[in-house]
């Protein structure tokens, strides 16, 4: 997976440290809500798919051109707040809880 030039996922030593996309994966395999990790086409940097890449129903990207990228934030499509396709500068925690819900409905919706 590349990662060189991606400064929002380094320290003031230029050592890797855990970002929001990490976090996310982290969050998610602890809550055990459905994900797909892949390496994004467009930019080579990991993208995470919920609840997988085929049967997508949002995504959380952060690359060079995202929304939010600078500040090391993500940037998801589909399940958005903001009446628009894309929403930028999510947190690793907003995006989880966002995923979260959405699994545990679509979940109980299955189970009754």
């Amino acid at each position: 997976m590349q990662m060189s030039g991606w400064s929002a996922c380094l320290d003031k030593k230029g050592s890797r440290t855990m970002n929001e996309m990490d976090k996310l994966e982290q969050m998610l395999k602890e809550n055990n809500i459905p994900y797909e990790v892949a390496v994004n086409n467009y930019s080579g940097m990991k993208q995470i798919w919920y609840p997988n890449k085929e049967e997508a129903i949002s995504d959380a990207i952060c690359h060079n051109g995202s929304y939010g990228f600078k500040e090391g934030l993500l940037e998801i499509m589909g399940l958005t707040l903001n009446n628009d396709t894309v929403e930028g500068w999510l947190t690793a925690e907003e995006v989880c809880y966002r995923w979260a819900i959405h699994y545990r409905i679509v979940r109980n919706l299955k189970e009754d």
